[in-house]
């Protein structure tokens, strides 16, 4: 596909302008191809305390930040068709990343999220290059519809907050954030990688990818990475969907034991609007270069609560994440969120969140922090 500059600016300029239902037919430069751009704006205000500061922010939604991409597919021949896409984020402000010192943090480049081409057929699918791995949204069934409100982690919004401590009558900021202690242990996110989907048997569907990450601050070791994750929907009284994974990667740097995860999510959107939800993952965080007392096996759970009628969804979660930065952390979330999705392309949302942190060293006293509390009010307009 190629697209001359001045098309492709005048179909980001529509898009943006019009606010559009649907995504953007954009003239091809190959004959036959069908080529679309999409994308949406993510903006909130954001408001935190930790009990020695409190600020408004105004962010980009991490749950689901501001991006726009290109996509393209066409046939090949019967039965068969290829296909291309591109997306890129640019974040002002992250919701995860603004802190007291630092209210702005300045607009950002353009990061990539997809890179990718594919092939599929009546066989499945083949994906090849930046994308999603196989047990990637694993994690992260969720029927509730409010999940850009309460995201998974929720820590999306002020996990770059610090924690504090009070010691007699002075308070003080510690090093600790909810970024640093919480994570829902979903997979690899997004690498290069080749990965292959199964066609949709009965409802369930399955992948397998293997590639290459670059790591995290998850403690996802850096090298080559394989993933595999089983998908399941159906009709059960409702909505009713469930999804399993595994992954592991062999670390590039001499020393270092492989990263391995597993875990799952399951959600239920019961015909009266009612729904449940839950996720549980474990990370085996051990490696050969720590003491034996410092390996360790990470934990994150969820449970969620939610009722949906019309255009509205309100919503409930307790999240608790264990031994993800250290042996004897459990960081804990409580969470209240509304949407409101009056017409396909445009949702307002508002969120009020607790987390919790305390901290038990090896063969040290208890730590006690102050609570971080965050609330936001925004809006995802997307075209």
């Amino acid at each position: 596909m190629k697209l001359r500059k001045t098309q492709l600016a005048a179909a980001v300029g529509a898009a943006l302008l019009a606010g559009a239902v649907q995504a953007q037919n954009v003239q091809p430069g190959q004959p036959g191809m069908n080529v679309q751009l999409y994308g949406h704006v993510n903006r909130a205000m954001m408001f935190a305390d930790n009990d020695l500061n409190s600020k408004w922010f105004f962010v980009d939604g991490q749950p689901s930040s501001t991006r726009f991409g290109i996509f393209a597919e066409a046939d090949v021949q019967p039965g068969l068709r290829a296909g291309a896409r591109i997306e890129t984020e640019i974040r002002s402000n992250r919701s995860n990343e603004v802190t007291f010192v630092v209210p702005s943090t300045g607009s950002q480049s353009f990061t990539e999220r997809f890179m990718e081409v594919f092939v599929r057929g009546g066989w499945g699918q083949v994906n090849l290059g930046q994308g999603a791995g196989a047990s990637d949204s694993t994690m992260e069934v969720d029927f509730a519809g409010v999940d850009l409100a309460l995201s998974n982690p929720m820590n999306d919004f002020g996990g770059a907050i610090p924690f504090t401590r009070t010691v007699g009558s002075t308070t003080t900021a510690s090093t600790v954030t909810p970024d640093t202690v919480m994570n829902n242990l979903d997979g690899f996110s997004r690498l290069d990688r080749v990965m292959y989907t199964t066609p949709t048997f009965n409802g369930f569907r399955a992948q397998v990818s293997y590639g290459n990450t670059a790591g995290s601050g998850a403690a996802i070791a850096a090298g080559e990475a394989f993933e595999a994750g089983i998908f399941w929907q159906g009709k059960v009284a409702g909505d009713l969907g469930f999804a399993f994974g595994y992954a592991k990667s062999s670390p590039n740097t001499a020393g270092l034991e492989a990263t391995e995860h597993m875990g799952g999510s399951v959600s239920w959107l019961h015909t009266s609007g009612f729904s449940i939800g839950a996720a549980w993952g474990e990370r085996d965080l051990s490696t050969a270069t720590n003491a034996p007392t410092l390996a360790r096996t990470a934990e994150h759970m969820n449970v969620q609560l939610g009722y949906k009628w019309g255009q509205h969804a309100l919503g409930v979660k307790y999240e608790s994440t264990n031994d993800l930065a250290a042996i004897g952390d459990e960081a804990t979330g409580y969470g209240f969120g509304y949407v409101w999705n009056p017409i396909r392309w445009a949702e307002f949302y508002a969120s009020y969140m607790i987390f919790s942190f305390d901290r038990t060293p090896v063969g040290a006293a208890a730590q006690t922090f102050n609570d971080v509390t965050v609330a936001a009010l925004g809006t995802r307009i997307r075209f």
